[in-house]
């Protein structure tokens, strides 16, 4: 067993913290693919369409870090019993993750149709056991890809757990290479779990192959579902809702009110909420036009598939390559984390793509470009491909890993300097600061659509 011991941090065995990150990833995985199913039902009724999309993606979306240092009272107090912080971390993780489960089982077709399933149902009294096998077969590849995207996507974790004195691999690994631990002997340090990631990876992707690309194809469920299945989705959103959205707000902006005179007599984070824009800006139009200009979907996916380790080990690789003599002069510069969060922003770009060309209106969309008519054209695809850039960019603007191990010097981003002061605790100015970070992109995006407008009344005229 290796164990860690550089630059004073505490020796700690990480092949175990390793196999406790790994068992507890399975868990939230299996969990998540379990709770996904009655939520897919859910999704697909249409009179609560609305209300349950914004639901389930709100927990995915509000920032890892937020909820870390909403929470991170609560977890202080409970630093005497880490197995209560490690228990309250695992559900909030599950809580979190959850949607991306659910989306895999949305949109990734069964082979099976309902009307063949309601068919099986049709027939005569069959064992338990080869009823488990059919409805197995029947699920087809869905489940297994919402269980490996759960999976990496906990087990490459650290925002949640970083400020909470949660034992994960990905902690060690930072706090070693934050304590002075060179990028590539945190690479070697972290070649275990990292292989595990590209395990996964290499058996998701041999799934995936075996038929055509994933085509995404929503399921229309224009009936009921079942009562319970009813009842499960609706508690489940709500406590995922309120525990990972609605209450860390509350905290945050709550312990914010008073520290808004403060931050107001001594703003000094302009310059920091100035690099994380221009990086999550030139990342997101990186990775948009890169998904609009090629044409062909294999390419990008395998262009996808690094992003998918989670941003630990990318960053960590990519900043190793820019230490080789040949890349060197450009190691301080913003190239190496506008790469690392490009490539993180890939997968999702892909995705966000896959399902932006499975709910345009072909025929519509085709009309209004011969036409040249500029406000449907708007209305029919450049409207949606406006709000996944966004997405993309709000994505990159809320990242803290890469941020912290790929920034320039003199270019740090918003939130590695949040996360630095948040280690002390909370405090009045400090929730005013997160406050007025993550409502940055929310004034942005204001502006660019008054900006919009502007310039199509100038059109008109």
């Amino acid at each position: 067993m290796s164990r860690v011991v550089e630059n004073g941090i505490a020796p700690v065995n990480f092949h175990q913290l390793t196999a406790w990150s790994l068992l507890r990833s399975l868990a939230i995985a299996s969990a998540a693919v379990a709770t996904a199913g009655p939520l897919r039902d859910f999704l697909a009724v249409r009179r609560w369409r609305f209300l349950a999309w914004t639901a389930l993606l709100a927990p995915y979306l509000t920032p890892a870090l937020f909820v870390s240092y909403a929470y991170s009272q609560f977890a202080l107090s409970l630093i005497r019993e880490p197995g209560w912080t490690a228990l309250f971390y695992t559900a909030l993780l599950w809580l979190k993750l959850t949607p991306v489960a659910a989306l895999a089982l949305y949109f990734v077709p069964p082979p099976l149709t309902p009307e063949a399933l309601h068919c099986h149902r049709l027939l005569p009294a069959c064992s338990s056991w080869s009823s488990l096998i059919f409805r197995a077969r029947g699920a087809g590849r869905a489940p297994a890809i919402a269980f490996a995207l759960v999976f990496l996507f906990a087990f490459g974790d650290f925002e949640l757990a970083s400020l909470w004195s949660v034992k994960t691999w990905t902690v060690a690994v930072f706090d070693a290479q934050a304590g002075g631990l060179s990028h590539l002997e945190s690479l070697r340090l972290a070649r275990v779990p990292i292989s595990i990631e590209m395990l996964v990876l290499t058996v998701t992707i041999t799934l995936v192959a075996k038929d055509k690309l994933l085509p995404v194809s929503p399921m229309h469920n224009q009936g009921g579902i079942l009562r319970w299945k009813t009842g499960f989705a609706v508690v489940y959103l709500a406590i995922a809702t309120c525990a990972v959205t609605i209450a860390p707000v509350a905290i945050v902006f709550r312990n914010a009110l008073s520290g808004i005179a403060s931050l107001f007599q001594n703003f000094a984070l302009g310059g920091e909420i100035a690099a994380s824009l221009l990086f999550a800006s030139g990342a997101a139009c990186c990775v948009f036009f890169a998904a609009r200009r090629i044409s062909k979907p294999l390419p990008l996916c395998l262009l996808a598939i690094p992003g998918l380790l989670g941003a630990l080990p990318l960053s960590l690789l990519i900043v190793s390559l820019f230490q080789f003599p040949a890349l060197r002069p450009l190691y301080d510069t913003p190239l190496p984390l506008l790469l690392a969060l490009t490539m993180i922003l890939l997968p999702f770009a892909v995705l966000l793509f896959a399902l932006l060309r499975a709910i345009q209106p072909g025929a519509a969309l085709h009309l209004a470009e011969k036409l040249r008519h500029r406000g449907l054209i708007w209305q029919l695809k450049t409207r949606r491909e406006f709000w996944f850039a966004f997405l993309l960019f709000s994505w990159a603007y809320f990242d803290l890993t890469a941020s912290a191990i790929a920034a320039p010097v003199g270019m740090t981003p918003v939130f590695v300097r949040l996360h630095n002061l948040m280690h002390y605790g909370q405090t009045a100015v400090l929730s005013a600061m997160l406050c007025a970070a993550t409502l940055a992109p929310v004034l942005l995006l204001l502006l660019t659509r008054a900006a919009l407008a502007l310039y199509a009344c100038l059109r008109r005229e």
